[in-house]
């Protein structure tokens, strides 16, 4: 069973289920949900799509005429995808081979890899034949100058026992896209939003 608490030890409060993932994403999104979602569909149209780190697959829903691929680390978000019905595999995209696709999507998940944060961006880079689509929150609980909301911040989105405390705000995303030429920079409510096409390699 999914609350079983000897399977999530060490995973925080976010990352036990999909069900825990998609409420509190809700709760901290608010109204701009739907909308922050909405924009990344337009952006990726109808590209095949590869989402790493793909979590509750909740782009899906609003696709429209496209191929989803998806890859995560956590074995109860790939079950639960799979039961969907969806194409997703089991894997660390860290060291495991990065499937091809016209679109790929890093959603919610860059924070996870500080910092080799932008070694993952040019191996997915090297796999989008079209464009990489990067959105990741700027404004996070857990960079909160109040440290008991930072804590439990923090504590709540652990991926594992070493997941990174890292969150990047806005002046730093800026920077990443910048540094990787993005095409296009938006603001979607909590997230910055940057679109790198694949003429990137060709600067």
């Amino acid at each position: 069973m999914w609350w079983n608490f000897r399977d999530v030890k060490g995973v925080g409060l976010a990352y036990w289920h999909p069900v825990t993932y998609r409420f509190i994403e809700k709760v901290l999104y608010g109204r701009s949900y739907r909308r922050h979602y909405e924009a990344l569909s337009r952006e990726i149209g109808d590209l095949s799509l590869l989402e790493l780190c793909c979590g509750d697959c909740q782009i899906v829903d609003y696709l429209k005429g496209t191929t989803y691929q998806g890859l995560d680390i956590n074995p109860r978000f790939v079950d639960h995808a799979r039961k969907r019905g969806l194409k997703v595999s089991l894997q660390d995209v860290m060291v495991s081979e990065i499937p091809e696709a016209q679109c790929i999507l890093i959603h919610n998940s860059l924070y996870q890899f500080y910092p080799q944060h932008e070694k993952l961006i040019r191996r997915a880079l090297e796999s989008a034949q079209k464009k990489l689509i990067i959105s990741e929150p700027v404004i996070n609980l857990a960079s909160s100058k109040n440290r008991i909301v930072s804590f439990i911040a923090k504590r709540v989105t652990r991926v594992g026992e070493d997941s990174s405390s890292k969150r990047f705000n806005w002046r730093e995303m800026e920077e990443i896209f910048g540094k990787f030429h993005a095409d296009k920079i938006e603001f979607l409510g909590r997230n910055l939003m940057g679109v790198i096409s694949k003429s990137y390699g060709e600067r």
